[in-house]
């Protein structure tokens, strides 16, 4: 590019050329030179990390091979028995002599020794080679107890070593394991080998490589070699056995920094043309490794590879597809390959770098993996570095009972099992960093999936002897107080695996703490992609699943799905099983979130990130052509700066069969209870279906041909995709006040928001679920509505009246359906919950023979009620349902909510769950006989009476609705001619009423002993969501003789027609909370000094 402009620019002939002409050559030439993609821009909001430059020494250091004191191997003098030793078989043991240091300087490739023993005394070093194919070994095992030595981090070994290990695999492995240096490298003294550093090990595309290019353009300075392999990973959605599309090329020729690509980089000329297409655009690139090293171990390959091989054919069950495609590696195939392997254990010593691990790891044998740090408890000298894993039987690396250890900077490729593998959960302190792995496989049944969120357990059996192999990943981290920074992730059933433990595992099992539990290290600039194709909860970082002993103590169990039992991560300050308290969850004030930073996702048919479990932070987060960015059913979960790329227009390359049309292309999905969501400074590019052909047209907030994606099959979307979601689907899983976002932006992007009642899916006329008219989402700042100001989101569903239609000033969405308040247009308006009680045979059929669903058949929920706001405007209103399964989530500050039942007045109503603002008042109203007494009670379950202390508080009665909702929360008012009930609903301490005199506290107030706070909330820049406490509760209790048709009502009838004129004489109700003589002259609800009608 720059040749030919300086030639146009300095030729003669440009007279020739017209000066505009010219003016947009030189530009279109000079924009094509700055489509290469530098490391500093290979990502849009995140940063991703490079590992620093190795120290490459002008002069050698120590140079074990070249000691004076070395004795030579093929010398017979060197030997007991004044001979070299020639061939045997594994039980021909060849002991090196005591207090010696023996040097192997030439090949012996016809060779193949015994096992090898090398004395604590003693040392075995390998020398370098000037023959063509350098020094080859081979042996049928090491037993290591001095040393192993090839080279030094001074002294690198650039020639050629090979060290091939032989040996079938016993048809009794399972019953009968062999010692560790069968087949093996086991290691009790020191093993330090150093292959020569090549920097970096792996990077990523500048440039897209098409089908039939000989040249590849990479982002770094690379001292690659030719005649080496590298891998060129793929970019297309699925990276599994049976299809994908990495490559294994050769390398002819390298070049530095080249002209064409603007001076920076590498441009890897190839013996042959690539295949497949690979992906480098400004969102994602295609990542490359170099495979080969100058040390070589690697199983022998007449015995080494499995007998059962998997034939590629296989298809999933009952005619099922995945997103169009069929095919699924067959079960129970490559279960029997045996390569070698390297462990390094009890008090061993491990420093491998630059060393290139083939045919290796030994399938569902314990402890048989490509390198392996065993039980060696702190080992900070220990290191796996710079080196290559590729065809491995089983694993990658494996940390097991070891701590600050280093990974880094290694490339793994075809794998089967969880790749980088921390093994027990014990493993802390420890750094994987820099590693690439890619095409990594399952072992036994099919890939884990399931319905809804559940996957059935799997069990360890001889086919599975770790169960989460079921649903292998590419980085497996059973702790997180390690460092994870800068690895990419390709293929696998998840890019990156977080488990969660109960207690440790194998031999650590009892450890006295919950792995699951402990406080994060850092968590930075990870990457993955190509993965998540087998179950659509899964995909590039999934925090989830559960591994677990059977009630026997000895059988491992494996859940993938979402787990109630034993899937819950509680990261606390203090291990509560530190204390006997292992089932006790971690106090409020104690409890910290998984921090997770700059990660990137990108080509998950399903979700980029997937969180069953609470407490989890994403700073810095990019997801391009996935499904879904972020899935997270959890409490406690925050996002912040976020680009959610739904779609980048480059083509998505699938399996035969397969369409991007199958595929989401969401933003992120509110879920319906029991979840704390805040999202800030994040941005949503062409998400959502833009509309046409059978459904409406999605053109509300952006008119663009370009927005959101549509019906290509290799660019677009399924037409219910949208750029935020509320899956709301049945009458059990009901909102509270959960969600909250800010500094939201939007481009080009089709559907923004859909309310997805999945009732619908099956009849029309049935109700709408009580998810979906409860729904709600604080939009702190109105980015995402549009507003420009705080906003209140609401359900727009008919069926909820107008409990969210509370003005003429609200904004309709009506391809929502949602409602916008303007929560300015009233002094006080917030959000509040509650969870009712007051029918418990009702309520205890709920989910079970009623309030099932959706489904075929269908059962909603009866209406045993309604709830609406006070006033005159809303007198018509049918009000929002209350159901046997009786939550109420809605706009509090107004005049009041009237609650009203159809069988009359509850003999006990308990109002749990309560969600609201301490500033916010949450007036509720209820009808009783005027004739019938009532107790209000506020009850607090962790406390115990005291001088300091009360446990509960007897509500006490004031004269007026103005006094109660300027009360403190425990106050009534009855009216005397109606018997209208008014209480405050407040937020309180379940483990206090008062101190001993009742307090309402705020979200500052000090817990009991000055230990934590005395309500809880979910903060985050800025947004403040309140978090409920099932241990407090308000009674109301009513004197009076039980009905004889529902015992839990009154006999006596109340009158449910109450309806009092909450405005001031000549006024008239314009809001839930306002009145107004007209729109320049209006009171709203706080204002108490304005004389009501009652």
């Amino acid at each position: 590019t720059v040749s030919l402009i300086d030639s146009v620019a300095s030729s003669n002939i440009t007279y020739l050329l017209d000066e505009a002409i010219l003016s947009t050559l030189v530009v279109t030439l000079v924009g094509a030179a700055v489509d290469f993609i530098r490391p500093e821009s290979s990502s849009e909001r995140v940063t991703i990390p490079f590992p620093e430059q190795p120290h490459f020494y002008d002069t050698e250091g120590h140079c074990p091979h070249l000691d004076a004191d070395l004795l030579d191997w093929h010398d017979p003098t060197t030997w007991p028995s004044k001979s070299v030793p020639g061939a045997g078989s594994y039980n021909d043991e060849i002991t090196l002599p005591e207090d010696s240091r023996i040097l192997i300087s030439q090949s012996m490739p016809d060779v193949v020794h015994g096992k090898i023993y090398i004395p604590e005394s003693s040392q075995l070093v390998i020398g370098e080679s000037s023959s063509e194919g350098g020094i080859e070994i081979h042996a049928h095992g090491f037993q290591v107890a001095g040393g192993l030595i090839a080279g030094s981090e001074g002294c690198q070994i650039h020639t050629k070593i090979r060290i091939v290990l032989h040996g079938s695999r016993p048809d009794d492995i399972m019953s009968n394991p062999q010692e560790p240096d069968y087949k093996g490298i086991a290691v009790t003294g020191e093993l330090s080998l150093h292959g020569k550093r090549y920097f970096h090990t792996w990077t990523r595309l500048s440039a897209t490589s098409n089908s039939g290019d000989t040249s590849l353009f990479l982002q770094h300075n690379v001292n690659w070699e030719s005649g080496q392999e590298i891998l060129l990973v793929t970019t297309a959605i699925k990276d599994s056995r049976e299809w994908h599309q990495n490559e294994v090329l050769t390398i002819d020729y390298v070049q530095s920094n080249p002209q064409e690509q603007g001076g920076f980089g590498t441009k890897v000329n190839l013996v042959m043309p690539v295949e497949y297409t690979h992906l480098a655009n400004s969102a994602y690139q295609a990542e490359v490794g170099v495979l080969t090293r100058s040390i070589v171990i690697e199983g022998f390959e007449g015995d080494s590879e499995p007998i059962d091989p998997d034939n590629l054919l296989c298809v999933l069950k009952n005619n099922k597809k995945n997103y169009g495609v069929p095919g699924v590696p067959c079960t129970e195939k490559e279960l029997t390959g045996f390569g070698a392997h390297v462990i390094i254990m009890h008090t061993g010593v491990g420093q491998v770098e630059g060393v290139e691990l083939h045919r290796v790891g030994q399938t569902n044998v314990m402890g048989r993996y490509p390198m392996h740090f065993h039980l060696l408890g702190d080992c900070p000298q220990c290191y796996f570095k710079a080196s290559s894993v590729h065809r491995s039987y089983y694993r990658c690396a494996t940390i097991h009972g070891t701590n600050h250890a280093t990974v880094s900077e290694n490339v793994f490729y075809d794998a089967i099992g969880n790749c980088l593998y921390m093994e027990d959960g014990i493993e802390m302190f420890n750094t994987i960093s820099y590693n690439l792995g890619a095409h990594v496989h399952m072992i036994g049944p099919a890939p884990a999936t399931g319905a809804a969120q559940y996957i059935d357990v799997v069990s360890q059996s001889d086919k599975l002897l770790v169960p989460s192999d079921v649903a292998a990943v590419v980085f497996y981290i059973t702790n997180v107080h390690n460092n994870v920074i800068g690895n990419a992730a390709s293929g696998g059933w998840a890019g990156f695996g977080f488990p969660v433990l109960y207690d440790c595992l194998g031999p650590s099992k009892g450890c006295g703490f919950r792995p699951s539990n402990v406080l994060p290290l850092t968590i930075d600039g990870n990457t993955a992609h190509s993965t998540g194709w087998w179950w659509y909860h899964t995909g590039g970082f999934y925090l989830s699943g559960s591994l677990y002993y059977d009630t026997d103590g000895t059988t491992l169990l494996y859940n993938a799905g979402r787990d109630f039992e034993y899937g819950k991560r509680d990261i606390c300050v203090e291990d509560q099983c530190l204390t006997g308290n292992c089932g006790r969850a971690c106090p409020t004030h104690l409890q910290r979130p998984l921090s997770i930073s700059n990660s990137k996702t990108f080509l998950i048919p399903g979700v980029g990130a997937n969180s069953w479990i609470g407490n989890v932070e994403w700073h810095g987060f990019e997801s391009h052509d996935n499904g879904l960015a972020i899935e997270a059913l959890s409490r406690g979960f925050w996002v912040d700066n976020m680009v959610v790329n739904c779609r980048t227009g480059d083509k998505i390359a699938f399996p035969p069969g397969g369409k991007a049309t199958k595929m989401k292309g969401n933003g992120f999905n509110w879920y319906a209870t029991g979840q704390l969501h805040i999202i800030t400074n994040s941005h949503f590019r062409r998400c959502g279906y833009r509309g046409g052909g059978n459904t409406a047209v999605f053109d509300h907030y952006d008119e663009g041909s370009g927005r959101g994606c549509g019906d290509d099959p290799e660019t677009g979307c399924r037409d219910d995709s949208t750029t935020f979601g509320f899956p709301v689907h049945n009458d059990i899983d009901t909102p509270e006040v959960m969600q909250g976002t800010k500094a939201i932006t939007f481009e080009n992007c089709g559907r923004r928001f859909y309310l997805r009642d999945r009732r619908f899916k099956y009849e029309d006329h049935y109700p709408s679920t009580m998810s979906a008219r409860g729904s709600n989402w604080i939009d702190a700042d109105g980015s995402a509505s549009g507003l420009d100001e705080p906003v209140f989101m609401g359900s727009g569903k008919k069926d909820a009246g107008l409990w969210w239609q509370i003005d003429d000033s609200v904004v309709y969405d009506e391809q929502g359906p949602l409602w916008f308040i303007k929560k300015n247009d009233g002094p006080e308006r917030g959000l509040a919950h509650m969870k009712l009680s007051f029918d418990p045979a009702m309520h205890d059929q709920a989910g079970k023979t009623i309030c099932t669903g959706p489904g075929v058949p269908d059962n909603p929920c009866p209406y045993l009620g309604k709830i609406r706001h006070m006033g005159y405007k809303y007198q018509e209103d049918e009000g929002l349902p209350i159901t046997a399964n009786p939550d109420v989530a809605g706009l509090v500050g107004g005049y009041s909510w009237l609650l009203t039942f159809n069988e009359g007045s509850p003999i006990e109503l308990l109002i749990r769950e309560i969600e609201v603002y301490p500033d916010t008042p949450m007036v509720l109203s209820i009808p009783y006989p005027p004739s019938v007494p009532v107790t209000i009670t506020a009850h607090s379950k962790h406390c115990k009476n005291s001088r300091k202390y009360k446990c509960t508080e007897v509500f006490h009665e004031v004269d007026s609705i103005d006094a109660v909702r300027h009360s403190d929360g425990n106050t009534y008012h009855r009216d005397g001619k109606n018997g209208l009930l008014t209480i405050r609903v407040v937020m309180f301490s379940s483990k206090f009423t008062g101190t001993p005199s009742w307090i309402k506290p705020d979200f500052n107030t000090p817990g009991k002993k000055g230990v934590g706070l005395a309500i809880d909330s979910f903060q985050r820049a800025g947004i403040t969501i309140p978090q409920k406490n099932a241990n407090a509760w308000i009674s109301i209790v009513a004197d009076c003789t039980p009905s004889t048709n529902n015992t839990a009502y009154c006999s006596d009838e109340p009158d449910n027609a109450i309806n009092p004129d909450v405005c001031p004489e000549g006024y008239s109700q314009t809001s839930y909370d306002t009145c107004c003589i007209d729109q320049t002259q209006c009171v709203d609800a706080s204002d108490s000094s304005i004389a009501r009608k009652q």
